[in-house]
């Protein structure tokens, strides 16, 4: 009977031992997974971010507004972005059909293709970038963008600058001989062929003539006015001058003007009045009088 309770009491122990070795034997598997999850990487989170780009490119009056055949001058600050930075950087400007532009050294006054830099967060350089249309090159009203670019290496740095041209109005006006000078008669008119041009870039509208005449002069203007004038056209204009017919000899200057709501010229033309002629004969005749009688004079002294 002790026998029996003996092997049922070894059974049970057997058996109770048996199940605490599994529990344990799970617990140090679990362990050694958990174990080598934490040494592997954790799972990706998409693409790492970029670093801060070393220099950065700013202008504080990015768009500048101007007539076509102006100089656009655009100053852009460059900031160091990075801790530490050092090192040449070549300068690059991308520039519309018919533009081109150069960088220059805001301090030195001077122009530069590449600068080298050494300094740190904070600090900061400025250029200035100097844009123009090309010579001979009449640009149309809009907007053009021009690119500054800094390269150094495989870095890269750039912004945009925007020139805004606006509508160019301009008149000219010359005679048609280039020359500003001319004779008229006391009383006779003289036809003067003077050309108008629009020099500009848009249409001149409703322009008027006038002149600063002298007193008792007639001046008039055919046609005595013009509705339109395109761009790059000329309109011959002929002006009739007339002075009074006893004016005095001498030059006389003659303003004539042209005049629109956007824009206006004028000229000044030298008239000469000579001496009518029958002063001149009358000239003549009394020089031969005067030496006539100094003749007689002469052989009447001589006789005595």
């Amino acid at each position: 009977m002790n026998r029996s309770r003996a092997a049922h009491f070894l059974a049970c122990f057997a058996l109770l031992f048996a199940v605490l070795a599994g529990l344990l034997g799970s617990s140090a598997v679990l362990a050694a997974e958990e174990g080598d999850n934490s040494s592997a990487p954790p799972p990706s989170q998409g693409e790492p971010q970029s670093e801060e780009p070393p220099i950065e490119l700013t202008c504080q009056f990015p768009t500048i507004e101007g007539l076509s055949g102006d100089t656009f001058e655009f100053s852009v600050f460059i900031v160091p972005m990075a801790k530490e930075f050092a090192g040449r950087w070549d300068f690059n400007v991308i520039t519309p059909p018919g533009w081109e532009a150069s960088v220059w050294q805001i301090h030195r006054k001077q122009q530069v293709a590449s600068m080298d830099f050494w300094g740190r967060r904070g600090y900061s350089d400025t250029v200035t970038v100097k844009a123009s249309s090309l010579p001979g090159e009449r640009l149309e009203p809009g907007e053009y963008v021009i690119t500054l670019e800094m390269e150094s290496g495989d870095l890269k740095a750039s912004i945009d600058l925007t020139a805004v041209v606006t509508d160019r109005y301009e008149l000219s006006m010359h005679t048609a001989t280039e020359k500003l000078n001319t004779e008229v008669k006391g009383g006779v008119e003289k036809h003067v062929s003077i050309l108008l041009e629009n020099t500009g870039t848009a249409a001149i509208k409703d322009i008027a003539f006038s002149s600063d005449k002298l007193e008792g002069w007639s001046i008039t203007f055919n046609p005595d006015k013009i509705d339109t004038l395109e761009p790059d056209l000329k309109q011959e204009v002929d002006v009739v001058i007339k002075p009074p017919k006893r004016t005095i000899a001498h030059d006389y200057i003659v303003t004539l003007k042209a005049e629109s709501k956007n824009a206006s010229d004028s000229m000044q033309l030298r008239v000469t009045v000579p001496a009518p002629r029958v002063w001149g004969w009358a000239g003549i005749g009394i020089a031969v009088s005067i030496i006539a009688g100094l003749g007689v004079l002469f052989s009447r002294l001589s006789m005595r």
